[in-house]
């Protein structure tokens, strides 16, 4: 009995042995893990320390945008507080019937999304699930982005990061695809260090039948730079090659006014100078302190620039062959004794409010003015189409108020001739609203 006893006492013993070996191998090992990640996270710290300051980025700009410009077919400008109608981010939009992402089977097969410099990725826990939430909406409706940030800069004690908010307009979770369907199109981890050119995720560019919102959502990347915690700057990092290339695309979107794809949000880049930032306060301008009517170059020689935004009437919407008579300007104008000898339709184009348009005419030997369009104070761009409502006038004037000096086009065409408004084509209804489940982060109901 006694042998057994000892043995028993023995194996007990034996046993708690290796349980305490096992427990000090591993807090060991848990000691060691956490000794790796300090250092490795200080590592990190010092060599995002070690970034330049975004001044840097005024004279040495990137040649890489972040995406490939044959994969978009419109976009617009950061447009600033000091504008109609702002926006506190730049985006560039995705054709959801090009061939190409409806026969896309892997991530890889749909448009890659770059590094714009060297530098560190930021990936937010909320990364892939990122709610976007229009609760305040009637009908309330939200959709899913998945986002990151690129650390490529500093400024003081404070990073300056490139903002990547990827905004397909779905849903996975409604649409048979798993909660984490993002996931998949990020290829890149929290503080890893990437190189300019560097392929860091892609865009996912649903169909149609997947897409929540209203006719007028577009899927699109939204960017801007971003100072830790939460000042917004203009994007003004890329080369003047760049950001002519990106100026062209939101002036002339490819597909046309026929597109289906995009709606009615990239009107903000209509007729805009080429810049990364347009009409710009101080708060936005990444290299100084002073507002900015056009951001290019450091923020000094821009200056120098014209800042006038102008969509010209040929651009509007009706073929040249059309047109009977157009005209362009800047601020308030008098347009005297138009003559048009067989009925027409008009075609006005305001960049900004407030603006108003006043016709006047003289039937039998008396004038009288009647006000045709108004555009409201904090209106962007918009594009007013009068079908013949003036029945067969021929000789009449045009008064146009325009305070702020934002500019306007007008064109006369005849009236067989055909006018399609852009962001109006889109023959699908989104799946949402109405019947949106309810939105998981209703932040806006909440404020």
């Amino acid at each position: 009995m006694l042998v057994v006893l000892s043995a028993s006492l023995a194996a007990c013993s034996n046993g708690k042995s290796d349980q305490n070996t096992a427990l000090t191998n591993q807090l060991n090992s848990s000691q060691a893990e956490s000794t790796q990640q300090h250092k490795e996270s200080k590592e990190v710290l010092q060599k995002e320390q070690s970034l330049p300051n975004i001044t840097y980025f005024a004279k040495n700009k990137s040649d890489r945008f972040f995406i490939d410009f044959e994969d978009i077919i419109a976009g617009h400008p950061y447009v600033g507080t000091r504008s109609p109608r702002p926006h506190n981010d730049a985006q560039v939009y995705f054709s959801n019937t090009d061939q190409r992402w409806i026969d896309a089977k892997k991530p890889s097969d749909y448009p890659p999304i770059y590094a714009v410099a060297d530098g560190y990725v930021a990936l937010p826990q909320s990364s892939f699930y990122n709610v976007v939430d229009h609760s305040n909406a009637d009908p309330p409706w939200w959709h899913v982005a998945y986002n990151f940030t690129l650390r490529i800069a500093k400024d003081g004690n404070s990073y300056i990061e490139f903002l990547y908010q990827m905004e397909p307009y779905m849903i996975p979770d409604i649409t048979d695809k798993p909660k984490d369907f993002y996931k998949q199109f990020i290829l890149v981890t929290d503080g890893q260090y990437v190189k300019k050119g560097d392929v860091l995720a892609y865009m996912y560019v649903p169909s149609f039948s997947e897409m929540t919102g209203s006719k007028g959502a577009s899927s699109h990347i939204a960017f801007s730079l971003i100072k830790q915690p939460r000042t917004v700057y203009a994007p003004a990092i890329f080369s003047e090659e760049v950001v002519a290339k990106f100026g062209e695309i939101y002036r002339h979107p490819k597909e046309g006014w026929e597109s289906k794809s995009f709606g009615f949000d990239w009107n903000r880049g209509r007729g805009l100078p080429n810049g990364m930032g347009w009409m710009i306060s101080d708060e936005e301008n990444p290299f100084g302190d002073n507002p900015l009517d056009v951001l290019l170059f450091d923020g000094i020689k821009d200056a120098e620039l014209d800042p006038k935004a102008m969509a010209y009437p040929k651009d509007l919407g009706f073929k040249s062959s059309n047109l009977l008579y157009s005209q362009y300007g800047w601020g308030g104008t008098i347009i005297e004794n138009i003559k048009i000898e067989e009925d027409w339709q008009l075609l006005f184009a305001g960049i900004g409010g407030p603006m108003k348009v006043v016709f006047k005419l003289e039937e039998n030997g008396q004038y009288r003015e009647s006000k045709v369009l108004e555009l409201r104070s904090g209106q962007n761009f918009n594009l007013t189409h009068k079908n013949n409502f003036l029945g067969n006038a021929s000789k009449f004037s045009i008064l146009i108020t325009d305070p702020n000096n934002w500019g306007w086009s007008l064109a006369f065409a005849n009236k067989e001739a055909t006018f399609i408004a852009p962001g109006s084509t889109k023959d699908i209804s989104p799946q949402c609203p109405p019947g949106c489940p309810p939105s998981p982060n209703p932040y806006k109901l909440n404020r």
